[in-house]
């Protein structure tokens, strides 16, 4: 697909726009699903569109229609942080100050399970577990172990990139094509 015409958009031309959404929807879906897809996927959608909604109010500072792709992709990032900050700042209290990336200093890790009252929430939970463990050992690696790192051992990026020795950038990328792939595995065994 062409990229639209940078002088139709600045002036607002529907048609332009029309096509420039279908040339910037992928940047800012894929940027947001990045970010918010472990947390809150349902929110995916919106914070996409608000991008492109941000980002038509921004289109005449751009000098030329090569800078609308990093463009969208930086207000859908900063849109779908900014969502995650004000989600986690009410799950812990707003007020609080905190790194995302730091682990919980309550003593418990933030992936522990959840307390089973009954020996049925004992047993759905182990297996569970064991379906879980055996989807991650059908991923090609790194991926089961990226995502093992970051989901069961509350890795933070730069840590999982230096255990496995990847860049840090390439951290999302693993844990993004691993639950995919973890989806497709799931969907094809249902």
């Amino acid at each position: 697909m062409n990229p639209p015409d940078l002088r139709a958009l600045q002036s607002g031309d529907a048609d332009a726009w029309n096509a420039a959404f279908d040339w910037l929807w992928p940047t800012a879906f894929a940027v947001a699903q990045l970010k918010l897809q472990p947390f809150l996927p349902d929110e995916i959608e919106d914070v996409a569109i608000e991008s492109l909604e941000e980002l038509v109010e921004k289109v005449r500072t751009v000098k030329s229609v090569e800078e609308l792709r990093p463009l969208a992709a930086s207000i859908a990032h900063n849109r779908a942080v900014s969502l995650l900050r004000e989600r986690f700042a009410k799950k812990r209290g707003e007020g609080k100050t905190e790194s995302l990336d730091a682990p919980a200093d309550d003593g418990g890790s933030p992936h522990d399970p959840p307390s089973n009252d009954s020996p049925l929430a004992d047993l759905e939970q182990k297996e569970l577990a064991q379906r879980l463990g055996q989807s991650i050992a059908e991923l090609k690696p790194p991926l089961g172990e990226i995502l093992s790192d970051f989901f069961l051992h509350g890795l933070r990026y730069e840590e999982i990139a230096e255990k496995r020795g990847v860049a840090v950038g390439s951290v999302g990328v693993y844990l993004k094509r691993g639950l995919e792939a973890l989806r497709r595995i799931w969907r094809k065994n249902d």
